[in-house]
């Protein structure tokens, strides 16, 4: 005799259907009962409304599950039991390399960072903050500054009016850029090694001068930084081809007017004298 469900009854009866279980129907009757669905929610490609028709849902093959037969305890050999546990004991007995001959531990070595060895060379300030000008192509001026130095303004108009002297006409084009060191960089490591300290100020005159510079460079070399640093320079640097003048730095000339006087005789004896 079968029986009617709700559509509520018959919907849910419907989805436990569709994930496996069916081993919550009670007793043998069959049962039937409508399922209405929402309508489909996606257009179709015509355009047209889609609907799908009541479902009719049959739960006739529904059973109420059926116990499993319980199975009977295996019965082990005594002789075969004895067997394996003598192979247990010899093999506990046996030599480490036999029971885990496929898990040897992977034996890290840790070998200690090498030192670098000194530089047979100059060595270069740690603690540096330079200054670099570079004026209409011609003229290059590297100067030393102080870790804390904020008189910018008078910096710039002095080497401006030392570059319109030197090149004798106005200085319409010119840029600024700073180099310091170690600036942001923490890793102590790498703070102390010469070789990246005088990459670094490779790549500053590189940013500086890009392609720009003229084949009559002129260089102004201002304070023992920027002296140190320049003569650290490969002797195939492009720069090292160029007459480099050997002045007090601008902070200092800013502070002592009379140094000035004396670093322009140094630059016109460099620059300018007959060879």
């Amino acid at each position: 005799m079968s029986r009617e469900l709700t559509p509520h009854h018959a919907f849910q009866t419907d989805c436990l259907e569709q994930m496996g279980i069916v081993s919550w129907v009670q007793g043998q009757a069959p049962a039937t009962g409508t399922i209405y669905r929402a309508p489909q929610p996606w257009p179709r490609a015509d355009g047209l409304q889609a609907s799908e028709p009541d479902v009719i849902m049959d739960d006739s093959a529904f059973a109420p599950p059926m116990p499993a037969p319980a199975r009977a305890p295996e019965k082990i050999d005594p002789e075969q039991k004895d067997a394996s546990v003598a192979d247990l004991k010899r093999q506990l007995g046996a030599a480490p390399e036999v029971i885990v001959e496929d898990l040897q531990p992977i034996e890290e070595v840790v070998l200690d960072t090498p030192e670098l060895a000194p530089d047979a060379g100059q060595k270069l300030p740690l603690q540096t903050h330079l200054a670099g000008y570079f004026m209409l192509g011609r003229l290059l001026v590297l100067s030393d500054l102080p870790q804390a130095f904020n008189d910018e303004d008078a910096l710039d108009k002095l080497a401006l009016n030392l570059s319109k002297a030197l090149l004798k006409q106005e200085v319409s084009e010119w840029h600024k850029g700073l180099f310091r060191w170690p600036g942001r960089l923490q890793n102590q490591y790498l703070v102390g090694r010469q070789d990246w300290l005088l990459g670094a100020f490779e790549q500053f005159l590189m940013n500086q001068l890009g392609n720009q510079a003229n084949q009559e460079l002129l260089i102004i070399l201002a304070g023992q930084h920027s002296v140190q640093f320049f003569d650290a320079l490969p002797d195939a640097h492009p720069l090292k081809r160029h007459p480099a003048a050997q002045v007090d730095s601008l902070p200092q000339m800013l502070r002592i007017p009379e140094l000035r006087k004396d670093a322009w005789a140094t630059m016109q004896s460099t620059f300018f004298a007959p060879k």
